[in-house]
């Protein structure tokens, strides 16, 4: 945490001094504290004394998150960029790099590990909650194709054979992923819903009798 103590003619002068010195434009960024306002003096020569001023750099959660995941990232698969796409309820974090593939893992649990670390980084902070998504060389969207052409081959054969099918313990967003594929497909004679606690949590495929 940046923090540096600054003075000028004024108070407002001093904040100036201090954002620039920490390469700053604007006071949201900072605490501020006065920790003297200043005295022009008598007929401004007399009894003169600057303004002094301690600025703190605040935290941005999103960004310390970036520099978390971007750090165990490069411990992984050397140099690496990480990318960050912020909405109203999710922090989107997009790693680059030429041994980017190696985040990923078997079927994405590499980067499931790296989902939750970034997420419990991120969330850390007080009064702050944001779902957190993790990707690498596009891998999330690859996957999801990949999840919807699965889902709705087992939803065909759950038809033929009225049979339903447990599919492997996958994470919350890859079960969603099939569940909202098969909502409301072949009018509705489909029904998905989990089963299992915790890393065993798995998702059923069956018909509706």
């Amino acid at each position: 945490m940046r923090n540096v103590t600054a003075a000028g003619r004024n108070v407002d002068e001093a904040v100036q001094s201090g954002l620039q010195e920490l390469g700053l434009i604007t006071k949201d960024k900072v605490e501020i504290t006065v920790i003297e306002e200043g005295n022009k003096g008598f007929l401004g020569i007399f009894g003169k004394k600057p303004a002094i001023v301690k600025l703190v750099e605040k935290i941005d959660p999103i960004q310390q998150a970036k520099l978390y995941l971007q750090t165990i990232a490069e411990a992984i698969a050397g140099k690496s960029d990480v990318t960050v796409q912020e909405s109203k309820k999710t922090v989107r974090y997009h790693i680059t790099g030429e041994k980017a593939a190696l985040l990923i893992g078997k079927r994405g649990q590499t980067l499931n590990a790296l989902e939750t670390l970034t997420q419990l980084a991120l969330n850390r902070y007080p009064g702050q909650y944001k779902n957190v998504t993790v990707d690498a060389e596009n891998y999330r969207l690859k996957r999801k194709e990949t999840l919807s052409q699965l889902a709705i081959k087992l939803a065909d054969q759950v038809l033929k054979t009225k049979k339903s099918i447990q599919l492997e313990p996958m994470p919350s967003s890859e079960r969603k992923i099939i569940h909202d594929t098969l909502s409301g497909y072949a009018n509705h004679q489909i029904k998905t819903y989990s089963m299992g606690e915790g890393e065993n949590r798995h998702l059923v495929i069956s018909h509706k009798r």
